[in-house]
């Protein structure tokens, strides 16, 4: 990997002479070349990550707690629920820190490169240590500081490939960015699960199974994290080039050798960082009741969902994959509509769009609880079960409600951090992680003691009332955001200076 970067920084930089130039040929000739290879490479990226980790993500809860017999490592549902809780909690935390660093010392290409390698390293722990708790551990802990160099930076390089005026471009770019997103977690539960439950689960005479092939899992989510390093090592000086290569936090100079004067924030600026702030503590408390969906709404449907299809047991995990496909099919769907609403001047307020789709949100936990509730009143003998089209139903309205909140929040994030931010941004969008992560492993370690009923109830509870306040403060929100005023902010900095 060193061959790469042994080239001490330029002076000039050419990183901005790179990256202009680039953004030069996709405004100019957008029509001809559509968009640069590096987005394609920031695909392949965060696509291959999103498999990989939805491989594993919908079976971490059955690893952790079942026994060493059955192929897990025997936790109790609270020690599980902690390091869930903790690890996804430091996973969300630590890429503020990984921006930091990358931008200071070691540049976007570089930072991406040697996540993959230690993901594959932290990966692999899981295969050959299991089930020694310890050394598992180890590889939580690589598998937690390798990620904070990941999916902040993956963003971040999407961003740098466009100009600040390419709004539409890039707009389009994150929509194809998030679409492999969703390509991953549709396809990673599915080899996950016909991995654990399948191919390499151990059946009795019977047929039933007897343990489970966790760890086969984690040896595929490893293997694929070493492919997908060596294709950025290869393939990031020709399809990046110098875009993202060198730390962001080396200064410009101007012409004539001297230091570039850093811009402050204007007054719209600092508006904008207000209403990101105030969205982020909508889209926290969105996180917290979505994250149940991998964990006790899981657990749930693992227990009391009928999820045979003819003579197939369908692995509880596909419900993951059917997200995955159904944001594969609405995404662009809602793309068009929002394209065709903006034609006709008619496209809402991102705010409008978040708050009907937390609202959206909560009417599916709802309806799973509706699911559970046919069963007898919520009756805990898991030999009687609720139909799967509840589910399915509940997954589609989900996903809907994704979409509305998802894509649409990191885009505007993207759109209204100043741009020296820029790979902070990314960063404080996925910080909303940390603190659901916290909320949501708390909520794994009290369901036990709640039940399914009171659980599903105050997620979707919780979800409408945050989609009702956000509409009673999308005025003061629209205010602050002031959209009109995007791409004219050089015209505010100099006039404050004149």
């Amino acid at each position: 990997m060193r061959y790469y970067y042994q080239k001490s920084f330029p002076e000039p930089r050419a990183q901005d002479k790179e990256e202009e130039s680039m953004s030069e040929a996709v405004s100019k000739k957008g029509e001809k070349f559509h968009h640069p290879k590096g987005l394609w490479l920031s695909c392949i990226g965060m696509g291959a990550s999103s498999y990989l980790k939805y491989a594993v993500s919908g079976i971490a809860i059955f690893y952790y707690t079942y026994s060493v017999a059955q192929g897990g490592l025997g936790l109790s549902d609270q020690d599980a629920g902690l390091i869930i809780s903790i690890a996804g909690a430091l996973g969300s935390l630590l890429p503020v820190l990984g921006s930091i660093i990358t931008d200071r010392f070691l540049g976007l290409q570089k930072a991406l490169i040697w996540a993959l390698f230690f993901q594959g390293i932290a990966y692999l722990f899981f295969f050959l240590f299991t089930p020694n708790v310890p050394l598992v551990l180890v590889g939580v802990a690589i598998n937690i500081c390798s990620a904070a160099f990941m999916n902040n930076n993956l963003s971040a390089i999407v961003g740098l490939l466009y100009t600040k005026q390419d709004h539409s471009l890039k707009d389009a770019a994150y929509g194809i960015f998030y679409m492999a997103v969703n390509i991953g977690s549709f396809l990673g539960p599915i080899f996950g699960g016909m991995l654990t439950d399948h191919w390499m689960a151990v059946r009795d005479e019977a047929g039933n199974i007897v343990t489970y092939g966790y760890k086969y899992a984690y040896l595929m989510v490893s293997i694929g994290m070493f492919i997908t390093f060596l294709i950025y090592l290869f393939l990031t000086p020709k399809w990046l080039g110098e875009v993202g290569k060198y730390p962001a936090a080396k200064t410009p100079e101007k012409s004539d050798g001297s230091p570039a004067k850093k811009e402050k924030l204007t007054d719209t600026d600092k508006k904008r960082i207000l209403a990101m702030a105030i969205i982020f503590v909508f889209v926290t408390i969105y996180w917290t009741s979505y994250f149940q969906t991998s964990y006790t709404v899981n657990t749930m449907a693992n227990e009391y969902v009928n999820l045979k299809i003819g003579s197939f047991d369908m692995p509880v995990v596909w419900l993951i994959s059917f997200n995955g496909i159904l944001c594969i099919i609405l995404a662009p769907l809602f793309g068009n509509l929002w394209v065709k609403l903006s034609h006709m001047k008619k496209d809402p307020p991102v705010t409008m769009k978040m708050a009907v789709g937390m609202i959206i949100t909560g009417l599916a936990f709802f309806i799973i609880l509706a699911g559970y509730l046919s069963r007898g009143g919520g009756a805990v003998d898991s030999s009687v079960k609720m139909a799967l089209w509840y589910m399915l139903v509940a997954y589609t309205i989900l996903t809907i409600g994704e979409l509305l909140v998802s894509p649409v929040g990191m885009a505007l994030f993207s759109k209204l951090t100043p741009e020296r931010f820029s790979s902070l941004a990314m960063s404080g969008w996925y910080l909303c992680y940390f603190f659901s992560g916290i909320a949501s492993g708390a909520l794994v370690a009290v369901t036990k003691v709640w039940g399914y009923e009171k659980i599903l109830s105050v997620l979707g509870g919780a979800l409408i009332v945050c989609g009702v306040l956000m509409f009673l403060v999308k005025p003061f929100l629209e205010k602050l955001i002031a959209m009109d005023k995007l791409g004219h902010e050089e015209e505010e900095i100099a006039a404050s200076e004149a």
